[in-house]
């Protein structure tokens, strides 16, 4: 895949990666269907722009990034398991911060909905999805 692509090629992928990146792919899919005008940038870009200016520059890096055709940039994020009440909160402050990335996007297994939806609070940027309704069967 890498040689469509000016990224570099990946040595190995761990299995519970690769289950994420397919979720991702799926989401990427009915995302650009749904917005067909839209541009999609992956975490592998995002976070090849972060390191560009130097190794260890801090800060989380969405899944990706769907740009609408109004050139809004939305953060997408696949969770699985719940992170940290610390950590999430920390990661929302940042979202609320940039001017660039106007929401998050949040596409969550059913079990860990109830509770991400205490911790993103009344946050009118944060939207959250069951993320069943977007993988293919």
């Amino acid at each position: 895949g890498a040689s469509f692509s000016e990224l570099p090629a990946l040595s190995n992928i761990a299995l519970g990666g690769y289950k994420h990146q397919l979720m991702i792919t799926d989401i990427r899919q009915k995302l650009c269907d749904q917005y067909p005008d839209s541009k999609w940038v992956s975490e592998r870009q995002l976070k090849q722009q972060k390191f560009h200016y130097g190794i260890g520059r801090l800060g989380h890096v969405a899944d990706g990034i769907l740009i609408l055709s109004d050139n809004k940039q939305i953060a997408i994020e696949v969770e699985l398991s719940l992170k940290g009440k610390f950590r999430l909160e920390k990661i929302f402050r940042a979202y609320a911060a940039q001017t660039a990335i106007r929401e998050a996007w949040y596409f969550c297994a059913d079990s860990i909905i109830p509770a991400f939806t205490k911790l993103a609070g009344k946050k009118p940027f944060i939207k959250i999805f069951a993320i069943k309704e977007f993988l293919y069967e």
